[in-house]
């Protein structure tokens, strides 16, 4: 099973075994017949109105097919049992249409979401419908997202197979088999896209993987806390989907895979540890294949490893992670920004596995990385990381709230909302049809989540990866003034050769832009005393930036940017103004 970077389950396809059919296809006359005994799809000829007895047995029924589908049930109405399209009467739909709602009624926070409707032909203006429920959850879950970044052949994957599958690897890469998406990968054993994972925590600590679970939405739904794992590239060959994954995907937290059998630090990993320092970022380390480390280059990497951490980070302290450490003061100083964790781990002999995820499921985000604020009364603003269009359903955004909220609940006033911009600079309104937070259906997105939206545009828009939707009255106001093709950043620079450079490749959300240079000055006032002593702390200038063919972006101040050159980085910080 490979793990889809979809946040959005639209699983509802067909669960009786074609997941191509739908009642709705002019050309489909007949569907698979119905599966009694799994699956999130009922096939209803037609209902009448009936007792109350009956309503409860009817919404007990309905209950479980939700819990087939993760919070998903689909209805196909007209359709016999063995999927023989019959149709029947819009009086008949009708009712049958008010007795689902009645089922619905009957249990929490159950909802009929959408009703596809298909008039058959020759008989009559008999009708099939596809009458689609979900059940929103009103659970509080916690989400915190962390980068595992490392050079080539560290281990990345193959730790995170370990850990979302609860398996040891068998030496030859078997675990990391889990998470890689295309053939090409399988064949190099080299990640080239970025894959997402997830290890979630019940309410009793207890570890939601695809040991104990079978889907992703499963494991959301029984977690209280969740770890999103975002997988990236070591070869420099993938540079620019890399840096997608560090500024595109809202990491809170790094952590930096190192191979054990290495005698010293690669230069790539250094660079991975300075973009940590100059975001602020916490991080981890992970020390992988200790089964077959050797002791003399062991030690020779714990003293780099030791060294480079004293000139990227020199205000945080060292730990290495043991069975006895408190695992509740360690996420949190972690996260603090106080301390760097080191982990020593073997994927073979699952060696101190227990540890890391003590430590993860403790680990949550903190008001700098969450966002402002959580408050409803903040202004919404949602960065678009992928974007979907799905049958029955349209467009569909997937991507994290930064801050503020947004809710569908009939009983609010809705907000109104705009995405954008495009290259131009424009936005359009839209209004927001159903809401999933982890794969899970709910009636608000707010600060600090991973959310799904099925929007509807106003007018037309071509919708792309690294948009915002914010609030409209916002994006009029104040949020006018950062919608521009030019602006300062307050950066490190990680190679000298910036210095001569007139333009660069700028990453901003998940989005990148090619930008020309034009003023490099000394920075007199952002940097601290702990980072002035740090090795990239005499190389902090502001840079003032203009995209190229005047192309336009949401440029507010703090969101953080990396720029590369081809296949290596030259520099990374924060935005500082829009001009």
């Amino acid at each position: 099973m490979s793990t889809r970077d979809t946040l959005y389950s639209d699983e509802a396809a067909i669960g009786s075994g074609n997941e191509n059919c739908s009642l709705l296809d002019e050309t489909v006359s007949r569907l698979p017949p119905e599966m009694d005994r799994s699956g999130n799809v009922e096939y209803k000829t037609k209902l009448e109105a009936v007792s109350d007895s009956r309503i409860t047995h009817l919404a007990t029924q309905l209950q479980w097919r939700l819990a087939e589908g993760n919070g998903h049930a689909v209805y196909m109405v007209g359709v016999r049992d063995d999927g023989y399209l019959v149709g029947i009467t819009e009086t008949e739909l009708e009712t049958t249409i008010s007795v689902i709602q009645n089922m619905a009624l009957q249990l929490a926070n159950v909802a009929i979401v959408s009703i596809g409707k298909r008039v058959l032909e020759g008989q009559n203006s008999r009708v099939v419908a596809e009458v689609r429920i979900d059940q929103r959850s009103d659970i509080p879950r916690t989400e915190v997202r962390v980068a595992v970044l490392g050079d080539l052949g560290a281990g990345k994957s193959t730790v995170l197979g370990c850990l979302t599958y609860g398996e040891p690897d068998d030496g030859r890469g078997k675990a990391r088999l889990n998470l890689l998406r295309h053939r090409h990968e399988i064949e190099s054993g080299r990640t080239s896209s970025i894959a997402l994972g997830v290890v979630g925590f019940g309410a009793d600590g207890q570890v939601m993987n695809y040991a104990n679970n079978r889907s992703a939405e499963q494991i959301h739904q029984r977690s209280r806390h969740v770890v999103t794992f975002i997988d990236t590239c070591g070869f420099a060959k993938h540079l620019k989907t890399t840096a997608r994954a560090i500024v595109g995907h809202s990491p809170h937290a790094f952590c930096v895979a190192i191979a054990a059998d290495r005698g010293s630090v690669p230069e790539t990993t250094r660079e991975y540890l300075r973009i940590a320092a100059v975001l602020r970022m916490p991080m981890m380390i992970v020390l992988t294949k200790m089964d077959i480390a050797v002791k003399t280059t062991f030690a020779a990497l714990m003293h780099d490893i030791l060294a480079t951490l004293d000139v990227t980070v020199p205000a945080r302290g060292r730990c290495i992670v043991t069975a006895a450490i408190d695992t509740t003061q360690l996420a949190k100083d972690m996260m603090d920004l106080v301390v760097v964790p080191i982990f020593t781990t073997s994927a073979v002999r699952t060696l101190d596995f227990d540890e890391l995820t003590a430590v993860l499921s403790k680990t949550f985000q903190t008001p700098d990385t969450q966002g402002r604020d959580t408050a409803a009364c903040l202004s919404f603003e949602f960065h678009v990381e992928h974007t979907y269009s799905l049958d029955n359903i349209g467009t569909v955004v997937t991507g994290w709230v930064s801050r503020g909220c947004v809710t569908i609940d009939a009983t609010t006033v809705k907000k109104h909302l705009s995405i954008g911009p495009s290259s131009s600079g424009e936005f359009a309104d839209i209004e927001i049809s159903s809401i999933h937070t982890l794969r899970i259906p709910t009636e608000m997105a707010k600060a600090g989540t991973s959310a799904a939206l099925a929007i509807t545009t106003h007018k037309p828009l071509s919708i792309e990866k690294g948009m915002v939707i914010l609030d409209t009255g916002y994006l009029r106001g104040l949020g006018a003034r950062w919608v521009s093709n030019e602006f300062c950043a307050r950066i490190a620079i990680l190679s000298q050769e910036f210095q001569s450079m007139q333009s660069v490749v700028v990453h901003i959300r998940s989005a990148y832009r090619l930008a020309h240079v034009l003023e490099i000055k000394e920075d007199t006032g952002s940097v601290s005393h702990s980072q002035k002593q740090s090795d990239f702390g005499r190389n902090c200038v502001v840079v003032r930036l203009r995209f190229e063919d005047n192309v336009y972006d949401y440029l507010s101040p703090g969101m953080p940017i990396v720029a590369r050159d081809g296949q290596s980085l030259v520099f990374a910080g924060h935005i500082a103004d829009a001009i």
